[in-house]
């Protein structure tokens, strides 16, 4: 195995494993989106329709666990936004083989040297650890604002379902 090879077998794994920490990020942020839509709506089917009904305790401690519940909505929004921005001349990102004609990436990448792919798996590295960071903390701050919400959200869940009217 020649040097140039070992290199880009490493960068091939480390790009696989970048893809991977999307992924997992990604299959984050459907369980905590499920889980913030059904307690938010439990929240909205339990509270009552009329205004006198309501009474402060629950009024609190609902407008609380939809305040974070919603926070935390927003911070998976983000989260899922597809991050496209990438090297437009690369011949590993989608973005820069869909800018060249099918003859065009073929010739390119006939022509692409075991240095130059290498180059462009470094670029793609990097560039993939930067979206799974970003995509890792925006799901964390999600959990947190989830987290967050979960004690009111029992409170308000207990003391709606008890409202008398």
């Amino acid at each position: 195995m020649s040097y140039d090879t070992g290199r880009i077998q490493f960068l091939e794994k480390n790009l696989d494993r970048q893809m991977a920490w999307i992924r997992a990020a990604e299959s984050k942020i459907s369980f905590v989106f499920a889980i913030d839509i059904a307690m938010l709506g439990l929240l909205a089917a339990i509270s009552p329709k009329e205004a006198n009904i309501w009474t402060i305790a629950p009024a609190i401690f609902a407008a609380f666990a939809a305040f974070f519940g919603l926070m935390s909505l927003i911070f998976l929004s983000v989260a899922s936004f597809p991050r496209t921005k990438g090297p437009k001349s690369s011949l590993i990102y989608f973005a820069g083989i869909g800018q060249r004609d099918a003859d065009q990436f073929g010739r390119a990448a006939r022509e692409m040297s075991a240095e130059a792919y290498i180059d462009d798996l470094c670029i793609q590295c990097h560039r993939n650890a930067e979206i799974a960071e970003r995509k890792f903390a925006w799901v964390q701050r999600a959990m947190v604002a989830l987290y967050l919400s979960v004690a009111p959200w029992f409170f308000a869940i207990y003391l709606l379902y008890n409202i008398e009217g």
